[in-house]
């Protein structure tokens, strides 16, 4: 993470954390919350590999190079759990796992122990429970950093016990023109509307799904009425068990299928079911889902609404 643009960008939390490392002065859980992208996962490893990290800088965060904290990165310590919910929305199942986990003695140096929950906010209800209990009853030298888009998805009572980090959010001009630097401007401005950070595109943009999937939507939605052009999308483009059914690239897909629409010449009822299909198929993203059964649907929906 370039600590110096976390720096300038989200001045108050730099604050608050670095205060905190300098002074040891830590909450044994935090909430991560507020603006959208990658950055309130960044920081969150940041701050994980500042807790263990011995090379750490004068404002208290981690050197990112050390074994240590090459070892938080890669997920390899034996001190450490990240689960991903933002992947695969979190179970009870994972919150008994992770006290599993840190039952044990710890196994490194340093003793400090620390997980990360992404996505906290589209957490099972159970999962949410177990875990208001673990934190009930705050181990020592374990901490808590849970992530979540909308804090109000999170229990009360949970909150509570966390210490509230908020990210200040930047406008959407304002990342469209960092994206501007990698990618095109259409391209800059569609990705910026769905909140995605310049480190995040950065990522993705090394990847040859990247273009593809934008080259996929445009064609699909030139003749989405067509059969055969369904066809081409399930047997040669975004096909089953193939990269293109993960769900990051089904929702970029997805995310670019609302763009093109705004551009389209649509009447405002064919616009507006083709919207609600889209928007409903990123709801349905958030839990597990059968992919290649989710695109068929939506081909199938589009076709039947530009076909009356």
């Amino acid at each position: 993470m370039n600590k110096e643009q976390f720096k300038k960008n989200q001045p108050i939390v730099y604050r608050v954390l670095s205060n905190a490392l300098k002074h040891n002065r830590l909450a044994h859980a935090y909430l991560f919350t507020g603006a959208k992208g990658k950055i309130k996962q960044d920081t969150a490893i940041l701050f994980a590999q500042s807790l263990i990290c011995s090379h750490v800088d004068e404002d208290g965060f981690a050197c990112q190079e050390c074994d240590s904290c090459l070892r938080i990165q890669k997920e390899e310590s034996y001190d450490y759990k990240y689960i991903h919910g933002n992947i695969e929305r979190i179970k009870k199942k994972d919150i008994v796992d992770l006290q599993d986990f840190f039952s044990t003695t710890s196994q490194e140096v340093g003793n400090k122990r620390i997980y990360i929950l992404d996505g906290f906010d589209q957490a099972t209800k159970d999962a949410s429970n177990s875990l208001l209990k673990f934190l009930e009853e705050p181990s020592k030298d374990i901490y808590a950093i849970l992530i979540a888009n909308d804090k109000n998805n999170i229990l009360p009572t949970i909150q509570s016990r966390c210490q509230i980090v908020t990210f200040r959010p930047d406008s959407v001009l304002e990342v469209k023109e960092q994206l501007k630097q990698i990618v095109d401007e259409e391209c800059a401005q569609m990705l910026a509307m769905n909140g995605y950070s310049y480190a995040e595109v950065l990522e993705l943009k090394e990847k040859e799904e990247f273009d593809k999937v934008r080259e996929f939507a445009e064609a699909y939605s030139s003749h989405w009425d067509s059969f055969e052009e369904i066809g081409i999308m399930q047997m040669d483009r975004m096909v089953p068990k193939s990269k293109y059914m993960e769900k990051q690239w089904i929702r970029l897909w997805i995310q670019w299928m609302l763009y093109l629409i705004r551009q389209k010449n649509l009447d405002v009822s064919t616009y507006t079911k083709i919207q609600k299909i889209l928007v409903e198929s990123l709801d349905v993203l958030k839990i597990p889902v059968d992919t290649a059964m989710l695109m068929d649907q939506i081909y199938n929906r589009i076709r039947k609404v530009v076909s009356q």
